[in-house]
């Protein structure tokens, strides 16, 4: 398989990024102006949305650079599905856009996973995904999160969910995960109880030794991932084959010999889910600000260190959102994480996560793709949109 950006093995095995007191930038920085704008040319967008274009030369970077700038008080940034699905596809941010009433901007998201040529694009999401407070996937791998409605970035997802058969709990190992999953240095085996709901657009996993158990929702008035939440699930059946999730429905593959065999048609189960990474939250890598400090570059995550276009999400001191879009070419121009560390800290960054990069970089806004400007936009997984808040 290979990534969404086409260069796994380096971003897959890094370590977390330690974290580093942002003054240690302040030598680079000054050389630039520190805290300065190194705005070259606005480009007018609307009513509290602005778009702008960054010289980056003083920083080495000679690829087009853009920041979005927008408060949070008058756009949301939203979570988005390739096609509305998960595993569903691959589609492009500006289509995501368009589809979305009060959409007037979006960016590619995070990392993703597609299958070899002539296979269908599935393109499978590596890390947490929750949206409107629903759990809607859980990562693949070490990933670095995103809170978009806190503004804060952690190490990881925190989440835990369970199903009481009887008394008897059941904990689940994964939510929506593509598995068994094979990439570069990441083997990640089918095992384990994984739930998964109708938004899910692949058939289940089968294997020798495992059935899948179907429930249906009995009040189906909230989705039953909702996190801090619980949902009364009915037993309808199982199978042993592969099969799509009804709408409505839960499936949960397990291995054979569980306390779910124990269950009859009719009879009723408790599904929870926790988590405390709040209401729409998305993976990516590395963390490049928490509080005001600078991430320390990983010597050994060759893709941070080599020049790629790049795109990061944000907050600065001052509250705003920032947006930033770097282009270039795959591992020759673009920005390495220094020069991301080093722009972002001039642009009064104080939070901060790379999103997908690459020849993912994607960049629309207002009814026109700003980046790439000579080339098509690669179609992804996952998109923010920057949607007006009524």
């Amino acid at each position: 398989m290979r990534r969404g950006f086409h260069c796994a093995a380096a971003v897959l095995v890094a370590t977390a990024a330690s974290l580093l007191p942002s003054r240690a930038l302040s030598s680079a920085a000054s050389n630039t102006g520190e805290r300065t704008s190194l705005v070259e040319s606005p480009l007018a967008t609307g009513a509290g949305l602005e778009l702008d274009f960054i010289n980056g030369a003083p920083y080495g970077i000679y690829a087009p650079i853009h920041v979005l700038t927008f408060s949070p008080s008058q756009y949301t940034v939203q979570v988005a599905l390739a096609n509305h699905a998960l595993d569903g596809g691959l589609q492009t941010p500006s289509a995501m856009c368009q589809s979305t009433p009060g959409c007037v901007a979006a960016i590619n998201g995070d990392y993703f996973d597609v299958t070899d040529a002539g296979q269908p694009a599935m393109g499978d999401e590596v890390g947490g995904i929750i949206r409107n407070c629903v759990l809607l996937h859980t990562p693949e791998i070490s990933h670095e999160q995103v809170d978009l409605s806190d503004e804060t970035v952690s190490e990881g997802l925190n989440w835990t969910s369970d199903l009481d058969v009887d008394g008897t709990d059941v904990p689940i190992t994964a939510i929506n995960q593509q598995l068994p999953m094979t990439y570069v240095r990441v083997h990640v085996p089918l095992a384990g109880t994984l739930l998964y709901t109708s938004l899910y657009d692949l058939p289940t996993p089968a294997a020798s030794g495992r059935v899948t158990y179907e429930f249906e929702e009995i009040d189906g008035a909230t989705s039953p991932t909702t996190i801090n939440a619980t949902a009364d699930l009915e037993f309808v059946g199982q199978t042993t084959r592969p099969a799509r999730v009804a709408r409505g429905d839960v499936d949960i593959s397990a291995p054979v010999g569980t306390v779910l065999a124990s269950l009859g048609v009719g009879d009723t189960a408790e599904l929870t889910v926790t988590s405390t990474a709040g209401c729409n939250n998305i993976g990516g890598h590395p963390i490049l600000f928490e509080d005001g400090e600078a991430g320390l570059p990983n010597r050994d995550d060759t893709y941070m260190a080599t020049p790629y276009p790049r795109t990061v999400i944000g907050w600065t001191a001052t509250g705003e959102t920032l947006i930033l879009s770097v282009g270039g070419s795959d591992g020759e121009t673009g920005a390495t994480m220094f020069q991301l560390l080093t722009l972002l800290y001039s642009l009064d960054a104080v939070t901060a996560l790379d999103l997908d990069g690459g020849g993912s970089t994607s960049l629309y806004v207002n009814g026109r793709v700003v980046y790439p400007t000579a080339a098509t936009e690669r179609p992804v997984s996952t998109g923010l949109l920057i949607v007006s808040d009524p």
